[in-house]
């Protein structure tokens, strides 16, 4: 985990130096997106499950006309088995994923499922609204380490929508205001500041929408998710822990409280032609996520929640992770880093990738140790990349223009106590790394 004070990165960001250049225009104001769902067309195998959101418990199942439940579809499916999700947005899926199966979208359809529901009787109360009876709440479940002193509620993950626009928290009753609301846990009761009449008020009330867990009794290593649409889920939209082979194709994870997909322990996972945007914290996070390959995937506007920057915010965040893949995505606009490897992450590659207006470091190599950073196109940030207490990174036949600093190689006094980590190069001592045939312009 990141130790590198805020005064320290800035301090190397913007002292003057050979590669100094004006700073750029950082992330603008922009109304709230659209949930857009990507057009797929997967071909359907005999004996799949079809589901919808009007779908009941007593349909077969079997054809499109008798459509399931999620949870009951996944309940009674066989392992390797496929279930195809009908257009629409589906309310409250929270469920856990304990074999291999196949979830995917009908063809040219676009199934959504949102974590949040929609919320009715509203009673004026003064210049503020009250929903009565709101049993839902989410406090910070994080160390403080994580939380921005200005952003005091970031670990707080309820959300409130109206008409598709994120209102902000706050921490008390008499600081809602119009574009505010505020959770009153121990009366059970949601205040916003914005009139609902003739609106859709959107509130979250799930943390995520599949938990695949590996165990005795869970086998779901295999699972492919595609074509699907993840949002408003306070947490982690899809959590892996200690699964292995999980595929995860052209799905949308938008506007969820901490994360669209957190790898914990979970191996050889195939991310392609996803988007993550608009996420609290981070579009993935990866722990021990050895042998990931990226491809092809959209990270952009990540960190809504404005989590330290200098501690843990960027497009996705990988941490002791061994062999990860990364090639010909985008990475823009994240509040923080695009792409950052901490914490004894090693034998990275990083190709071919594009890397504009982050408002922090494009590519982040911290703690980490034999990487390739190459081919990539790195604009319009405070650092295009930086190498910190790393060694071994390779930065070669890189474009970079229009950032503060195109390349920043520092040390400091942090040094590894992991023996079997140290026998592998994995010392956290800036050495052996070399810059070499790039291009650097304004």
């Amino acid at each position: 985990m990141s130790r590198i004070s805020l005064q320290q990165l800035k301090s190397f960001l913007l002292a003057p130096t050979l590669f100094l250049l004006p700073l750029p225009l950082l992330t603008p104001n922009l109304a709230d997106a659209a949930v857009q769902i990507k057009n797929t067309n997967y071909q359907i195998p005999n004996n799949a499950y079809f589901v919808s959101p009007n779908g009941r418990n007593n349909n077969s199942g079997k054809s499109p006309r008798s459509p399931l439940t999620v949870e009951r579809a996944i309940a009674i499916a066989r392992p390797g088995s496929t279930i195809v999700f009908r257009g629409g947005v589906y309310r409250g899926v929270d469920v856990k994923i304990t074999k291999k199966l196949t979830l995917q979208a009908y063809p040219h359809e676009e199934p959504l499922l949102k974590g949040s529901t929609i919320v009715k009787g509203w009673v004026a109360d003064g210049r503020t609204w009250r929903k009565d009876g709101w049993k839902y709440s989410f406090p910070q479940n994080m160390k403080d380490v994580y939380i921005d002193r200005k952003h005091p509620l970031a670990g707080h993950r309820d959300m409130v929508y109206v008409n598709g626009n994120s209102l902000r928290q706050v921490g008390r009753r008499d600081r809602v205001s119009p574009g505010t609301f505020y959770v009153d846990a121990r009366n059970n009761k949601l205040y916003i500041g914005s009139n609902p009449a003739g609106k859709t008020v959107e509130a979250t009330t799930r943390d995520g929408a599949f938990d695949l867990t590996t165990n005795r009794r869970s086998h779901p290593s295999g699972t492919v998710i595609r074509g699907l649409g993840f949002a408003h889920y306070a947490e982690d939209a899809v959590g892996l822990l200690k699964t292995s082979h999980v595929t995860l194709d052209n799905n949308t994870f938008v506007w969820n409280g901490l994360r669209g997909v957190h790898f914990q322990q979970s191996s050889n996972g195939v991310v392609r032609g996803n988007t993550f945007s608009f996420n609290g914290m981070h579009g993935i996070r990866g722990s021990w996520a050895n042998s990931m390959v990226l491809e092809g995937n959209m990270f952009s506007y990540n960190n809504q929640e404005h989590f330290r920057k200098d501690y843990t915010a960027a497009g996705i965040k990988v941490l002791q992770t061994d062999g990860l893949v990364s090639r010909n995505n985008v990475f823009e606009h994240n509040i923080g880093n695009g792409l950052w490897f901490d914490a004894s992450s090693s034998n990275a590659t990083v190709k071919n990738n594009t890397f504009r207006n982050n408002e922090q470091i494009g590519i982040m190599f911290e703690l980490s140790h034999n990487a390739i950073a190459s081919g990539n196109r790195i604009s319009g940030s405070p650092a295009g990349i930086m190498i910190a207490d790393s060694s071994s990174i390779q930065v070669h036949n890189n474009t970079f223009s229009r950032n503060n600093k195109h390349v920043v190689i520092k040390d400091s006094k942090r040094r590894n106590r992991d023996r079997a980590e140290i026998r592998r190069g994995i010392a956290w001592i800036t050495r052996n790394n070399t810059v070499r045939n790039n291009r650097m312009s304004r």
